[in-house]
């Protein structure tokens, strides 16, 4: 596992300096920095008119250090150093088909708040959680990883409170919400086979 760790602290520091670096490129202070997220091409942007794009870096290699290299749900070691065959998805914690539902509209499921990283046996192995809720505790992890991002002023962090709510209440209550909506929609939870929940990220 610490190796692991090791092999993807340099793309997860790289990470966040491109996405400082971006901020100053573009002239902005890194708080007002609106990050968005391209799942098809596993990237996060920024736009700086109404047509212009630019590339910032990996979602990968973003998130990952809140995980230290394990998988959101079960806690075994990933991969997701540059050039090796990756065994990590991105994936939507409330899944992307409630995109769909009427009652969860408005709510943006690509946001960074809502992806994590996970192992394609949870993801889409056999028994994984595919277009599943998980299971309620990871929704507490799910609000632990985002309040952690913001309070170690991670460059997502204008993003995340932008995108949950400026106070830990508010952030706690639109997570809530949402979990009552997606049950709702797909009234089916999910927990991988071999969880370690009790090993916390943290």
């Amino acid at each position: 596992m610490a190796d692991t760790q090791a092999d993807s602290l340099a793309p997860e520091a790289e990470a966040r300096w491109r996405l400082v670096e971006t901020a100053w490129n573009l002239g902005v202070p890194s708080r007002v920095l609106e990050v968005k997220t391209d799942i098809e091409v596993g990237e996060l942007f920024v736009t700086t008119d109404a047509t212009r794009r630019v590339s910032i870096v990996g979602v990968r290699d973003a998130l990952n250090g809140y995980q230290k290299g394990a998988c959101f749900y079960c806690n075994q070691p990933i991969i997701i150093g540059r050039g090796e065959s990756l065994d990590v998805d991105v994936d939507h914690f409330f899944p992307r088909r409630l995109d769909q539902a009427e009652s969860f509209g408005g709510v943006n499921i690509d946001g960074v708040w809502n992806l994590v990283l996970a192992c394609t046996e949870c993801n889409r192995g056999p028994g994984g959680k595919f277009d599943l809720i998980p299971h309620i505790e990871y929704l507490e992890r799910l609000n632990l990883r985002n309040n952690w991002l913001i309070d170690s002023h991670h460059p997502l962090r204008e993003t995340l409170i932008a995108q949950t709510g400026a106070t830990e209440q508010k952030r706690a209550s639109f997570l809530q919400q949402c979990d009552q909506l997606a049950i709702d929609a797909i009234p089916s939870r999910w927990r991988p086979a071999s969880s370690s929940v009790a090993n916390s990220l943290l």
